[in-house]
C-alpha cells in the first residue's frame, strides 16, 4: 500500500530564483501537477509569492549555500531548475544538487550566452539562455529568404522581426540613427552569433531583433537620418 501511494506522488521539482522566470516557471509546474518548492532569498518577494502561488512550497534562503538546500528536501527531486538572475548562483546551485544530493537532472538559466558552454562543461544538464531561444526560433520560425524576416506574436498586432545590415551606408551607424528603427524597441543585435550593444555601430552582416507593430516590410534598412545621408 505504501509502496503504491510512492508511485502515484507526483514527481518533486525544486525552482531557485522567485523572479518573473522562476513566478512562471513555478505557476506552469503547479498546474501541470508536480510538486513543486520554490527558493527566493527575500523575505518581502517570498511572502508575495506565497500569496499568489497556493499549494507551493516557498522557502526563504539562499539556493546556493549547501546547508540550506539540505532543508528543503531536493535529495527526493527529480529535477533543480536554478532561474535566478545571476549565473555564477545558478552554476553553483545546480552543482551543489548534483555532486552534493544526487539530484539527477540540473537546469539553469544563463544570462550570459557565453557561460552556455562553460555550464555544460561543469555537469549542468541543461543551460537556457534567453538570447538563444530567440535566436533559435527566429531561426527555425523565419525559414524563407530575404533580408527582412518576420515572425508575428500571437494574439497581438506586434511581431518579431530579424533583420540583415546590408553593405553601404547603413555600416557604422547606430540602431538610432536608422530612421525605418527610430522609434521601435530593438531587442537585440547579433554580430557572428553573439550578442553585441544595441547601440554599437552596425557593421554589415548583423541581425538586428525588432519587436514591433509595423509590417516588416517597412522595417528595410535603406535609410539613414537626414545628416548621415547628407540631407
Amino acid at each position: 500500500m505504501v509502496a503504491a501511494m510512492a508511485e502515484a506522488r507526483p514527481p518533486y521539482i525544486v525552482v531557485i530564483g522567485g523572479g518573473k522566470v522562476g513566478y512562471y516557471l513555478t505557476k506552469h509546474l503547479l498546474e501541470a501537477g508536480y510538486e513543486v518548492a520554490l527558493v527566493e532569498k527575500d523575505r518581502a518577494r517570498a511572502s508575495a509569492l506565497g500569496s499568489h502561488l497556493g499549494r507551493c512550497a516557498i522557502l526563504v534562503g539562499d539556493g546556493d549555500e549547501m546547508a540550506f538546500l539540505g532543508t528543503t528536501g531536493i535529495e527526493r527531486a527529480s529535477v533543480v531548475a536554478a532561474v535566478t538572475g545571476d549565473d555564477e548562483d545558478n552554476l553553483i546551485a545546480c552543482q551543489l544538487a548534483r555532486r552534493t544530493f544526487a539530484v539527477p537532472r540540473t537546469l539553469a538559466r544563463v544570462n550570459n550566452p557565453r557561460n552556455v558552454r562553460l555550464f555544460h562543461q561543469l555537469g549542468v544538464d541543461v543551460a537556457v539562455s534567453a538570447t538563444d531561444v530567440i535566436l533559435g526560433v527566429i531561426d527555425s520560425e523565419l525559414a524563407q529568404g530575404g533580408d527582412v524576416r518576420g515572425l508575428p506574436l500571437e494574439g497581438t498586432e506586434a511581431s518579431l522581426v530579424r533583420i540583415t545590415v546590408p553593405v553601404g551606408l547603413l555600416v557604422g551607424h547606430r540602431t538610432d540613427e536608422v530612421a525605418a528603427l527610430r522609434g521601435e524597441r530593438i531587442l537585440l543585435v547579433v554580430r557572428g552569433g553573439e550578442p553585441v550593444d544595441p547601440i554599437t555601430p552596425l557593421q554589415a552582416g548583423d541581425q538586428v531583433v525588432v519587436y514591433t507593430r509595423r509590417p516588416a516590410a517597412d522595417l528595410i534598412l535603406t535609410e539613414l537620418l537626414p545628416a548621415a545621408a547628407g540631407a
